[in-house]
């Protein structure tokens, strides 16, 4: 049995230049079939924020 291990493929926060988020966004989201950088599909979800002129993301994905 093969353990394959979750890891965080993203975790940033960065600020738009032109885009100003008057409502506060919050997104929860799941995918069986997101990108990797070894050109593979696997498991990932993440959450999203955005407020005005922030945003936040972080994503968790499983390794092959």
């Amino acid at each position: 049995m093969s353990k394959s291990k979750w890891f965080v493929a993203n975790n940033k926060a960065q600020k738009n230049k032109d885009i100003i988020n008057v409502i506060p966004n919050f997104k929860l989201w799941f995918s069986k079939s997101y990108y990797l950088e070894s050109k593979v599909h696997t498991p990932a979800f993440g959450i999203s924020l955005s407020w005005l002129k922030w945003n936040y993301y972080l994503t968790i994905q499983k390794n092959k």
